[in-house]
């Protein structure tokens, strides 16, 4: 578990792209992530009332790659364009960052990316073998099983559609995919994530949206839990749709497997990452819980 949590955290990109992509790029983001590739996406990252211009600074300045999604509509965006002259810059300086174009949709390529070989997504059918090298020219290994798409459930845009039907905003960091604190040592997760430790050293961390446990075992974290506060007062008699929480956390439940289903409680297994992960109401008149277990694991 710590192996794979070591090479989650061992290459990073920055998807640079315009919102009028933002279905495409949701998927590449949870495509990269399967292999073990962690992603910078604004909506993930970016607080109401910060700095858009410092945020995406600090976000350039702290990856290994920067994706360039291109399109028409990027192409003539002004957001990208400041973007991708910050990486070039970078790369020309002689920095690790390193720019990966990714043609989209069919469009003038600028000027600077001419030189660079390109992953060409622009054909939906081709979008494993571009998807592959991709994947292999960040220095992982593709995994052709993260494809897979026989598994039911709702897409992750279509989970985040119902979310924001429930007011239920997709939440950033730290609740954004909280199940990557798992494995990581109590440490290395209170320095991304702050909050408090509690008695126990266990950590708590709270906003006006959620309030998220995570709990140690020893020096590492083991089980996580999110309260999502704007689902309260809740009941357990009450019935309930568990995707649109899922997808408020950018989890998409394509990507789990359905075990077990009752009013109250519905549960899930991750066998990619060998994780059990739960949406259930624990009390009458308090919100619904996320929660997240390696130990339960096939239990």
């Amino acid at each position: 578990m710590l192996g794979a949590m070591e090479n989650f955290l061992n290459k990073n990109i920055f998807l640079s792209h315009t919102h009028a992509d933002k279905p495409f790029v949701r998927k590449l983001a949870a495509d990269l992530e399967a292999h073990g590739i962690r992603y910078w996406l604004d909506e993930a990252e970016i607080r109401v009332g910060e700095s858009l211009i410092e945020k995406i600074r600090q976000g350039l300045d702290g990856v290994d790659f920067v994706a360039a999604v291109l399109s028409p509509n990027s192409i003539g965006s002004p957001w990208v364009q400041r973007e991708l002259d910050v990486a070039m810059n970078q790369e020309i300086a002689g920095r690790q960052t390193k720019v990966l174009p990714i043609l989209y949709r069919q469009c003038e390529l600028p000027g600077f990316l001419l030189g660079k070989f390109y992953a060409d997504f622009t054909d939906e059918q081709n979008y494993p073998s571009a998807l592959k090298r991709l994947v292999e020219s960040i220095g992982v290994v593709f995994n052709k099983s993260v494809l897979d798409t026989s598994r039911t459930g709702s897409t992750l845009g279509e989970a985040l559609d119902r979310a924001f039907i429930f007011n239920l905003p997709m939440l950033i960091k730290p609740f954004h995919r909280p199940f990557q604190y798992m494995g990581m040592s109590v440490k290395e997760v209170f320095d991304i994530v702050g909050g408090e430790l509690n008695e126990a050293g266990n950590i708590v961390v709270e906003s006006d949206e959620c309030r998220m446990f995570l709990e140690r075992e020893g020096n590492f974290v083991s089980y996580i839990d999110v309260d999502l506060k704007r689902t309260a007062p809740f009941n357990q008699n009450q019935n309930f749709d568990p995707e649109p929480m899922l997808g408020a956390l950018s989890i998409n439940p394509s990507e789990l497997d359905l075990v077990r289903s009752q009013t109250h409680c519905h549960t899930y297994y991750d066998h990619k990452k060998k994780l059990k992960v739960t949406v259930m109401c624990l009390y009458d008149g308090g919100p619904i819980t996320v929660a997240f277990s390696s130990k339960y694991y096939g239990m």
